[in-house]
């Protein structure tokens, strides 16, 4: 099964994919308004916005449902904008679970001869968490195993959200997950499997890629770690190993001071502006 997906190119052309991974219960769209920006910057590169397992159209996948399954979901992917669009697929770029993810797909693409050139890390942590049940995501499961199965809109499932506690934007974003089932019948649903996307956030907080982040940039990968300043997923002995590794010279580490969490929408011009060149 190959991932739901959409190409996008730059005026010039295409010899050369970015991967664009979302975080949870994100979706590819997340990504189409920085990614069309990117392209400007970026000639003769395409972009791939990609809805992981079980989120977007990326429905019904097998498990385990772990951060290892959603990288080995890129590999068919990869080979199959490569044999259709030509070019080669040169980076990944993911944000949250989607950076562990693109951290693990990098490691998975070297073990198939396919190193990347680019590996870019958004306010992902690589090591464990240490309190994996805390935080938004944690709230954000809860509201939606409370609220009821159906409504009559959209809208209705938006009002809901924030009367259950989360703030309107929050809960505008989770309705773009919401779908009318069956289609036509008025009846409006949170369209993910909570107890598969559970499984996939429990794996993101247990599993530790350091020695996979190390090893790309051992094996030449260049890797870009951009983090919120007002964010606290990338904190404590994280924080202090990336540091480390940026003064050594390794590891481009980027912290834009305004941006919380959601940082390519808190701060996009800044992302962009990282994002212009490869990590150096």
């Amino acid at each position: 099964m190959i991932l739901a997906h959409e190409l996008h190119r730059s005026t010039t052309g295409a010899d050369r994919w970015m991967l664009f991974l979302h975080g949870i219960l994100g979706r590819r769209a997340n990504w189409r308004s920085l990614a069309r920006r990117w392209l400007e910057r970026r000639p003769g590169w395409g972009a791939v916005l990609v809805d992981l397992r079980e989120h977007g159209e990326s429905q019904g996948f097998s498990g385990p449902q772990t951060v290892a399954a959603a990288a080995a979901d890129l590999l068919p992917l990869v080979a199959t904008v490569e044999a259709e669009e030509g070019g080669r697929v040169a980076g990944v770029l993911g944000h949250s679970f989607g950076g562990k993810v693109a951290i693990a797909g990098a490691a998975a693409l070297r073990s198939a001869d396919r190193a990347l050139e680019e590996l870019w890390v958004l306010d992902a942590p690589p090591g464990p968490r240490d309190d994996p049940r805390e935080g938004l995501t944690t709230e954000v499961f809860a509201v939606l195993r409370r609220l009821g199965s159906d409504y009559r809109s959209r809208v209705a499932f938006t009002e809901a959200v924030v009367a259950a506690g989360l703030s309107k934007p929050l809960a505008q974003w989770l309705a773009t997950s919401a779908a009318e089932v069956p289609a036509g019948s008025g009846s409006w649903r949170f369209g993910l499997d909570l107890d598969k996307l559970q499984e996939l956030i429990d794996d993101f907080s247990r599993v530790d890629l350091w020695p996979a982040l190390e090893a790309e940039i051992a094996g030449g990968t260049a890797v870009g770690l951009i983090l919120g300043g007002r964010s606290q997923a990338v904190s404590g002995a994280d924080r202090v190993r990336a540091e480390a590794l940026a003064g050594q010279g390794t590891l481009a580490l980027s912290v834009i001071a305004a941006a919380g969490h959601w940082l390519h929408t808190d701060a996009p011009a800044e992302i962009l502006e990282i994002l212009a060149e490869p990590p150096k």
